[in-house]
């Protein structure tokens, strides 16, 4: 953390309020925001004027831009453990759909050994459905855990942003842009 940011930290909350949103622009489909897909579409209405790498934020109803680098990077520093749990939970998410697959098969081989009469077989199949119900389980609850703290994590870059925010407004790096 820089120590702009570290200062930011420790002053009174901004007056960003729930109302307020924030883009920032990294290109055609880049982006990291808070706000809605409306405020994204507005925030990359801007990109031919100023080309990727910017902020654009709605305050108190009007908008403005920051084209500063720096507090982009500090932006980008904040949301990065965001991006890295969200790829994590990817993986997770990819883990337990093959899982679901598996389940599937075990489900339709079952019903066939059913049909066949097969008791010792649908009993073992049975028992392999357990185990991957488990282990189903087992990744639900590490994805609660994940979401617990995804949450976490975006509070925080939403207090740090909106102190950047802020800062911005005060110090006359945010332009108005209507």
């Amino acid at each position: 953390m820089t120590r702009l940011l570290a200062a930011l930290v420790l002053l009174a909350p901004a007056a960003f309020s729930a109302e307020d949103s924030w883009v920032v622009v990294r290109g055609e489909r880049g982006a990291t925001m808070h706000g809605g897909l409306a405020d994204l579409e507005v925030a990359r209405k801007y990109l031919k004027d100023f080309g990727p790498a910017y902020l654009w934020f709605r305050h108190g109803g009007k908008e403005y831009v920051v084209r500063d680098g720096k507090m982009i990077e500090q932006i980008d520093e904040l949301t990065r453990p965001q991006e890295e749990l969200g790829e994590e939970q990817g993986r997770l998410g990819k883990h337990q759909a093959r899982l679901g697959q598996q389940q599937a098969e075990l489900g339709m081989r079952q019903a066939q050994a059913a049909l066949h009469g097969d008791h010792a077989e649908q009993r073992e199949l049975g028992d392999a459905q357990n185990a991957i119900g488990r282990e189903q389980e087992k990744i639900g609850r590490e994805q609660e855990k994940m979401g617990k703290q995804q949450q976490k994590l975006s509070r925080q870059v939403e207090q740090k942003v909106a102190m950047l925010i802020d800062s911005s407004l005060k110090d006359g790096s945010a332009k108005p842009v209507r």
